[in-house]
């Protein structure tokens, strides 16, 4: 390693040649002139020589890595360096604060590569291409440079770790409710959620292992949130205030089958539809197991009736699709049972098979539709209330007409006047 005193000195030497040619210069023949400047010249190559080959693969003055010196080194001490600041920056911590909990990622777990070659490589030919005496102003000059690892990040594991803490901290947004209680209609506020900030959580942990101190100390980031808010706006609800459709079937009550009717229908109660959107039973009952409150009655599967978890559930849907069908709406998905059920006519059922059969329908007004359900003296209802204009004045009725094993369902509407003005089929079931 070359020191501040030894470069000082080569500058001294030159500065004392220079001092002396002038002293003598004078006074002084010719001849003497061209020899004295001749044997400066001799010394000072021979100096720049001395000077630029004592840093022949060598480290040139002024160089550092994260602000430690490195001048002087030779090209294996540097690789030795260069891999020993590696292991101190892959032994490091990025710790993620978020309200009270900490979470912990391994700069080895996130770093895919350092470029460690590209960084030696860099430093080695700084100064290839230079000439000798560019070369040994540079030595001279010890003008500072200092180098860092360009780092790869695999971004997509800080990703994955933001999709954790979210999950485990964030506040999903409230929407606004409306709430049918005893034909009067209540809206329910809506609350503003909080989410982490992903984008800038990725920025900051980018920019920080950038930092100078990335390998002398862990990395702490303070996660920021942001608001999120409800997707829905109350006073696009306020016009909702008719009762439109609605449609009954009676049930046993208690036993495994009429609780899990009344448990279906809690699920679907007060369940809002803007225009547009879409309605999947199976993904408003949830999972149909214990955990979710559903217990074992008959069900119809492959034509027969056995035991199994969320019998009656059918029965939901069925009421449902007939509300559905006197507000004017046809079905996206809908599919009949195996074999007629009793409780409305045939052409008029949907079933349900979690995972292969759902039922399905879509809000094709131009108002939001609410779901009202009520369970009460072994009677199941079901209301849709939207706005009283929804519908245009037209009064809806679906009929299925049966033949055998066949029925065509078809779906008519007629106005004020009880003129029909609108006749759809709707499709075919075939039973058992």
């Amino acid at each position: 390693m070359s020191s501040n005193k030894e470069e000082k000195s080569y500058k001294e030497i030159i500065k004392e040649c220079l001092n002396t040619i002038k002293s003598k210069i004078n006074g002084i023949t010719k001849k003497q002139c061209i020899i004295i400047i001749v044997f400066f010249v001799i010394s000072l190559c021979v100096c720049i020589n001395i000077v630029v080959a004592k840093y022949d693969k060598r480290v040139y003055p002024g160089v550092s890595i994260y602000q430690e010196d490195i001048s002087g080194m030779n090209y294996n001490e540097l690789r030795e360096k260069l891999e020993v600041l590696k292991k101190e920056i892959n032994e490091k911590e990025v710790k993620i604060k978020i309200k009270k909990n900490t979470y912990v990622l391994s700069m080895n777990d996130i770093v895919s590569n350092y470029n460690t070659d590209k960084l030696y490589e860099d430093i080695v030919n700084e100064n290839k291409n230079k000439n000798i005496l560019e070369k040994f102003m540079t030595i001279i000059k010890n003008k500072e440079k200092n180098y860092k690892f360009n780092i790869d990040i695999n971004e997509d594991k800080i990703v994955r770790c933001g999709y954790i803490i979210d999950k485990e901290n964030s506040k999903k947004p409230l929407e606004p409710k409306v709430i049918i209680d005893n034909e009067v209609v209540k809206l329910k506020e809506g609350k503003t959620g909080k989410r982490l900030d992903l984008n800038r959580l990725v920025k900051n942990i980018l920019y920080n292992i950038n930092n100078e101190n990335i390998y002398r100390e862990d990395m702490v980031i303070n996660c920021k949130e942001i608001n999120e808010l409800p997707t829905i706006k109350i006073n696009s609800l306020k016009n909702i205030n008719h009762k439109i459709s609605s449609y009954s079937t009676s049930y046993a009550s208690g036993g495994g089958r009429g609780d899990n009717i009344e448990v279906a229908a809690k699920k679907i109660d007060d369940l809002l539809l803007m225009p547009g959107e879409e309605f999947s039973y199976e993904k408003a009952l949830g999972p149909i197991d214990r955990e979710n409150g559903y217990k074992n009655a008959p069900v119809i599967i492959n034509g027969d009736l056995k035991d199994g978890i969320g019998g009656g559930v059918c029965q939901v849907s069925s009421t449902l699709y007939n509300t559905q069908l006197k507000s004017g709406i046809l079905p996206t998905e809908r599919r009949n049972h195996s074999k007629p059920v009793s409780y409305v006519p045939r052409g008029l059922d949907a079933t349900l098979a979690t995972g292969s059969i759902d039922y399905k329908f879509k809000n094709t007004l131009e108002y939001p539709i609410v779901i009202n359900t009520k369970t009460s003296n072994n009677l199941l209802t079901i209301e849709f209330w939207s706005n009283e204009k929804a519908l245009d004045g037209i009064e809806y009725e679906a009929v299925g007409y049966s033949s055998g094993k066949v029925a065509n369902t078809y779906l008519y509407g007629y106005n004020e006047k009880g003129k029909k003005v609108y006749e759809k089929h709707i499709d075919t079931s075939v039973y058992r």
